[in-house]
């Protein structure tokens, strides 16, 4: 199978899982919101952080460097493995040791048994990440899709029944342990690899000469993306963080799944061509307007519905969310792009480049988060907004010098498909100044954007489109021209 048809491919895979399983996740945070509180997720949100840094401090940028690196062997995956697993059993003893100090720094007592039970997320990820590393680099996203939407599923059932039968928090404590535990289970089951007790001291260096750049550009960038979760639960109130994390889950599944769904494909597939500028920088700009052409238009028309959709779904409550739903739809339009530029770096073996530009984007983060806080969270995101701006920029310095790519080009690329999002959402938005229910509000403007984007699109008549549109007519006429 040909390059373009593996990413076609995977694509499609990808984007089913993100949508599938996403959405089932969305559909339960949904339930879920209308059984919990605000503080709720406002402490789950404080649990991620550490979560989440962990985890990217377990992976350590080993899986990309054995991605990155075309003839890696069975030696390689149980060395890394070995590294992988006791790094995760030592940082989980440390989180348990100090989670009541933890808790004691947030005045949140319930915080210190929750981070002891979802720390054991830390070490279910480290069994797996050599499986999941195996079946990227293979670009089995179909059988990576089928695992996701399986533990989706499962993990999702056994946490409404629980919030159901008032085991509030703990719910969502389940659902964070409980799924990543399925897709461990399942990704051993599917792989054929198994580890031995092997180590070898040459493969540790020759990776973690090359990963451990990635491993501090990851772990500063991990740190920025949940700095405001722990700034928010400190500065402000839980309910606080409870109302912007619920905004955030509202706009990560689209920003994320799209990000992820592009990055999986175009990492893998960028670094076998590393050694091909001219075809690398063919398929960069390819995955570079195709993550735009599908974000701008989903950040731009969630944010649009914003109003009608957190009030129908998950009630008056959370209507100080919807106010930070519409600007986080902003940094979440960039943040593909973002990952495609470091993407760019970390496949052509520029790791260190990739660790000087998230240095130098948090020293000018750090300034700019230290003064906002005190003038409230709204002026703090209005400063996230502004950064994510700058963080696009300053991502995209090094385009021009390694595949001759300049700025103004990718900006050229880019703005056709801005414009039309801006077009989409200003129509789309203009709805809600209508006196209508909410509901009517909302089938309005699902109905109205999905017109616009099909008929400024059958207009311009980009590529993407077409290509999309061509791909769902085959499938079609495959499954239904013989009738």
């Amino acid at each position: 199978m040909s390059i373009k048809n593996k990413a076609t491919s995977g694509f499609g895979w990808t984007a089913f899982e993100g949508i599938f399983s996403q959405g089932v996740i969305f559909l339960v945070g949904i339930i879920l919101a209308r059984i919990l509180t605000p503080i709720d997720f406002g402490i789950i949100g404080i649990m991620t952080v550490f979560i989440a840094i962990s985890t990217t401090l377990v992976e350590g940028g080993f899986s990309d460097a054995l991605i990155r690196k075309t003839d890696s062997t069975s030696l390689d995956n149980n060395t890394i493995f070995i590294v992988n697993m006791t790094t995760s059993i030592v940082l989980y003893i440390l989180l348990f040791i100090f989670s009541e100090n933890i808790a004691n720094y947030f005045e949140i007592p319930i915080l210190n048994e929750i981070l002891r039970y979802s720390g054991l997320i830390i070490i279910i990820n480290a069994l797996m990440i050599i499986q999941r590393t195996i079946f990227l680099k293979n670009l089995s996203f179909k059988i990576i899709s089928s695992i996701t939407i399986t533990s989706s599923i499962l993990s999702s059932i056994v946490a409404i029944t629980l919030a159901y039968n008032d085991f509030g928090i703990w719910s969502l404590v389940v659902l964070n342990i409980l799924k990543p535990s399925i897709i461990c289970i399942l990704m051993w089951f599917k792989s054929s690899w198994k580890p031995s007790l092997i180590f070898s001291k040459n493969s540790f260096k020759e990776l973690f000469n090359f990963g451990y750049k990635i491993l501090l550009s990851k772990l500063i960038n991990t740190i920025y993306k949940n700095v405001y979760y722990i700034v928010i639960g400190k500065f402000f109130t839980p309910t606080a963080l409870g109302y912007y994390t619920r905004a955030d889950q509202f706009q990560s599944p689209f920003s994320v799944n799209i990000t992820q769904a592009i990055s999986r494909i175009s990492y893998p597939i960028l670094a076998s061509t590393q050694n091909d500028l001219i075809t690398f920088k063919r398929y960069f700009i390819k995955f570079i307007r195709f993550a735009v052409f599908i974000n701008f238009t989903v950040l731009a028309i969630l944010a649009a519905i914003s109003k009608p959709l957190i009030i129908l779904s998950i009630g008056e409550k959370w209507s100080t969310s919807i106010f930070y739903l519409q600007l986080l739809c902003i940094p979440g339009m960039l943040y593909p792009l973002q990952i495609l530029n470091l993407n760019l770096l970390t496949s052509l073996g520029y790791s260190n480049l990739m660790l000087k530009l998230e240095i130098c984007k948090k020293i000018i983060l750090i300034p700019l988060l230290g003064v906002s806080v005190f003038f409230g969270i709204e002026i703090m995101l209005y400063c996230l907004v502004s950064f994510s701006i700058i963080e696009y920029f300053i991502n995209s310095f090094f385009t021009k010098k390694l595949i001759n790519y300049s700025i103004l080009e990718q900006l050229k690329d880019i703005f056709p498909f801005l414009t039309k999002s801006i077009i989409i959402f200003l129509l789309t938005f203009s709805i809600t100044f209508f006196q209508l229910t909410n509901i009517s509000t909302i089938l309005i403007q699902l109905s109205l954007s999905v017109f616009l984007f099909v008929t400024i699109n059958e207009l311009t008549k980009n590529s993407e489109y077409l290509e999309i549109k061509n791909k769902l007519k085959s499938i079609i006429k495959l499954n239904y021209g013989k009738k």
